[in-house]
């Protein structure tokens, strides 16, 4: 049964690139550069230092910006999914936050913020933050009540009862939250990137628009993708190991 997924997931994958030939072969799509013109244009970069900068500046930038955005938003989201008061005091002001798309804070950084490279990482913090405290908060809530008083019967104080009960139980739905998190923090990094960054992979595929570089346009979004892609699967491997007894108790 494994061996079968991972052909499925193989040919998942090589259904792209096959596509694309057809795609680009029949002219189904004006423009569009043919696979061996992206991968003669990917050999080139792979020479380039500026193609190298860009890429660890703009890793550099996701995992900062997403490990801040962690450490804030689940105690925050714990707080407000276990305290009605405290709730009441943050969540309608956050709410209000969340909708605004990351295009749109992108003046107002810059008007605030005194360096480029902190309004870049404010916004990529954003998309992190709200999909790890909403989650954070279901998760929280989402917590049976007999679990804290069998906890609290037993004689645990309510730091004991929310770091060994309350926590845990909502450590499903933090992960959840952290891997999506981890893919709107790139696509908020490449749109900052884009509109205010001289580096990173956003500006580096921007600038091959606009001087009509198009197969370097997709070598940018190929170079984004399979680094969003590792940014999940690390994520998705750290919250294997910290849930590792989930698989204990369903075996």
């Amino acid at each position: 049964m494994e061996s079968r997924r991972r052909l499925v997931r193989l040919a998942s994958i090589l259904a792209v690139p096959i596509l694309w030939l057809a795609a680009s072969r029949l002219g189904l799509v004006s423009g569009l550069p043919t696979p061996m013109e992206v991968a003669t244009a990917f050999s080139a970069e792979l020479y380039r230092e500026d193609f190298w900068i860009s890429t660890v500046r703009s890793t550099v930038r996701v995992l900062a910006s997403f490990v801040v955005a962690a450490a804030i938003a689940i105690p925050l989201g714990l707080l407000i999914g276990r305290y009605t008061v405290f709730a009441d005091l943050t969540f309608p002001a956050l709410e209000m936050l969340r909708p605004i798309p990351p295009i749109a804070w992108i003046p107002f950084t810059i008007l605030v913020l005194p360096a480029a490279e902190l309004s870049i990482m404010f916004i990529t913090f954003l998309g992190a933050f709200f999909p790890i405290l909403l989650n954070t908060i279901q998760g929280a809530r989402g917590v049976e009540v007999e679990f804290s008083r069998a906890a609290q019967s037993l004689g645990a104080t309510s730091f004991q009862t929310f770091r060994h009960v309350i926590y845990p139980s909502a450590l499903p739905a933090i992960h959840a939250g952290m891997i999506v998190g981890m893919g709107l923090a790139w696509v908020n990094l490449i749109a900052a990137e884009m509109v205010a960054g001289g580096t990173g992979l956003g500006f580096l595929t921007w600038s091959a628009y606009t001087s009509g570089s198009y197969p370097a346009i997709i070598v940018g979004i190929i170079t984004i993708g399979v680094l969003g892609a590792v940014s999940s699967a690390l994520v998705r491997l750290f919250a294997n190991w910290q849930i590792g007894w989930k698989e204990v108790e369903a075996a």
